[in-house]
């Protein structure tokens, strides 16, 4: 993971470096107040980037569209979205930035955590539910209902979590791969698009149990890299919701339920195998399979093999 601190009091410099990181755009009305500052404090891990933006003033600008998803939490000041500024946000709101048109918008004093990942990292997701890539649209910027708006705050806290400390979670590839889906997860079920509305098709057709059996020898084989339920469905030859069908009909589970499985088995052999005085750990081997809980790891654990994982350790 990257870590980025930029900070200025130069009001043309700040919007410049904007540009670079985000959009071009244009300033329409601007009253930049004395004393003004910009700062931002970005950690960028590889798909997915966290920027807490501090921006000291009032502009009106256009933006231009932008191709990839980007959610603001406000934490203090006002932010409006619309060409008649009809969208209004303040401390405590989530805000999805509008996709693929201009973006009109107020800045008013505001420090926001701005989210960003690439949009087929949700059209992924969408495809899962019955939308092909090119149907997805987002009909509005403001979270469905309340109780939505707290999910994606508490996404938010989830992934700055992950961030955080000198050794962060974020940078092991299966727990950033579970990040992308968590968020792109939350995108789609916290604010107003296509995949609420779709009128869906019958269940996908007979998919027999050899499709379940290639499934999981897959998963088996790759459980320790970041596999996706697309990577799994291509490997048993079969679409991404005859997968989930036929798991559910025949494996008495999920894809990714499996997976869980799957790298809890691998977490089992390394803790039998560990040593340490050789410095192995359960943090340790539970980050190496893809669990960023160690509590939660050692509950479902404990479920799983009736020890916790030290004594495993140990013994």
């Amino acid at each position: 993971m990257q870590r980025a601190l930029v900070e200025t009091r130069d009001f043309a410099a700040a919007h410049e470096m904007l540009s670079c990181a985000y959009s071009e755009h244009r300033l329409r009305l601007t009253r930049p107040a004395p004393g003004f500052v910009f700062r931002s404090q970005a950690m960028l891990a590889a798909d997915l980037s966290v920027d807490r933006m501090t921006y000291g003033g009032w502009v009106q600008l256009l933006i231009d569209p932008i191709d990839y998803v980007i959610v603001s939490t406000m934490l203090d000041g006002r932010l409006s979205l619309g060409p008649d500024q009809r969208d209004q946000f303040t401390a405590g709101d989530a805000a999805l930035i509008p996709l693929r048109r201009p973006i009109h918008a107020v800045w008013d004093h505001f420090t926001v955590q701005a989210l960003r990942i690439p949009l087929p990292a949700v059209t992924s997701i969408a495809r899962r539910l019955g939308v092909e890539p090119a149907d997805v649209r987002f009909d509005g910027s403001a979270a469905v209902s309340p109780a939505m708006n707290r999910h994606w705050l508490a996404t938010v806290a989830y992934v700055s979590r992950m961030c955080a400390g000198p050794d962060p979670a974020i940078d092991h590839p299966l727990l950033r791969a579970g990040a992308v889906n968590t968020v792109a997860a939350a995108v789609l079920a916290v604010f107003p698009n296509t995949t609420m509305s779709v009128d869906y098709t019958a269940g996908p057709g007979r998919v027999p149990p050899a499709a379940v059996r290639r499934a999981m020898a897959y998963i088996d084989a790759h459980a320790e890299q970041p596999v996706t339920v697309e990577d799994i469905a291509a490997a048993a030859g079969v679409s991404v919701r005859g997968l989930q069908a036929a798991f559910s009909r025949h494996g008495d589970t999920t894809p990714t339920g499996y997976l869980r499985r799957a790298r809890l088995r691998g977490a089992h052999r390394d803790l039998q195998a560990g040593d340490p005085t050789r410095g192995d750990t359960v943090a340790m081997i539970a980050r190496r399979w893809g669990f960023a809980n160690p509590g939660r790891f050692s509950v479902e654990y404990r479920i799983a093999y009736g020890q916790p994982p030290n004594r495993t350790l140990r013994t």
